[in-house]
Parts: structure tokens; sequence; C-alpha cells
């Protein structure tokens, strides 16, 4: 009964609420694993980091979520793609490599849906959109353990790293235009 008038009211206020109130069933415990092969998703995305596999019966595509419990890849997903093998209350994250798959294993994790998508490619792109806000919020400022997972953190770190090496390497190859050697 309750239900039904959460639905009514946000059903009389226009919103998508609807949505997220019938999630609480979807929360809760997953079996993971994690997959390498690059391509195009079940939505037509090419995949990429913060992209899982899900059960589309339980998660259709477009589904924005939460991952708790998964070491350093612990953050926020979207169902953008499916699997044959996964089906019930399993998902496969993308991860970019063969060595960090078989290294990540099988695990239980903790899932919270965000906002439940509608199985269409448009849902999944939009709910990509999100996601990625939502990490390069958390990565500017410096959020940990929200939407940007360890790699997001270690990308800004070699970013960072990447930056430093590039003014460093800049002052020593202006140095060595205006003295005759490099400055060490």
């Amino acid at each position: 009964m309750l239900r039904l008038a959460v639905l009514a009211i946000a059903l009389l206020a226009g919103t998508a609420v609807s949505a997220i109130a019938e999630t609480p069933h979807l929360n809760g415990t997953y079996k993971a694993t994690a997959y390498a092969q690059k391509g195009i998703t079940a939505s037509g995305q090419v995949v990429h980091r913060h992209v899982v596999a899900a059960d589309p019966d339980i998660l259709p595509i477009g589904t924005r979520i939460k991952i708790k419990h998964a070491g350093r890849y612990s953050g926020e997903y979207v169902v953008a793609d499916t699997g044959e093998k996964i089906q019930g209350r399993r998902l496969d994250i993308y991860l970019p490599s063969v060595v960090a798959c078989k290294k990540f294993g099988v695990k239980p994790v903790i899932v919270k849906v965000i906002q439940l998508g509608d199985g269409t490619a448009q849902a999944a792109k939009q709910a990509d959109k999100a996601v990625k806000q939502d990490v390069k919020h958390d990565v500017v400022n410096n959020v940990v353990g929200n939407a940007a997972t360890e790699a997001d953190w270690n990308g800004k770190a070699t970013a960072t790293s990447t930056t430093a090496t590039s003014t460093s390497s800049q002052k020593a190859v202006q140095s060595t235009s205006t003295t005759g050697k490099t400055d060490h």
C-alpha cells in the first residue's frame, strides 16, 4: 500500500522517483567477475572503464549503480553490457587488462542502484555521461570512495606526474638552448 502511495505521489509530481522507489530489492550482494574483452557493448558503446555487464532482467541497460567491496574497483558504473553467462545477481566489470581480471577473480560485492535504466542505448549513453561527470567531480574535489575508482586516482597521479615531467623537460630544453647544457 505504501509503495502504491509513493508511486502515485511520484506520478503526480511528474518525477522519475517511481523507478528509484522500485529498486530496493535490486540493492544488495551480487557475485562479480571481470572481463577485458574490447569491442562494442550490448548498448552500442565502445567498452571502457566504469562499464559492467549485468542480467538485463535484473539490471536493465542504462542502470547506474554504485559497487562496494570490489577493492580498488569500487565505484560508480553504468550497465551497458550483457553476457550469456551473466544471469541473476551477477556482474562482469570491464577492466582494461586480462592480468587485472585474473587478479580480481570472483568476489561478492554490494550494489546500490542509483538510477534504474530502461534498457535502451539512449539510457546507457545518458547514464554513462552521468557516471563520467560524477567521477570527474570526485577526482577534482579529492573525494575518495564514491564514484571514482582507484584507477581514476592513479590516472590523476599519472596525469599530474606527466605534467610535472613535461614541465621539467621543457625547462631543461629551455636551459639547454640558452646555456648549451642541461640543467641538473
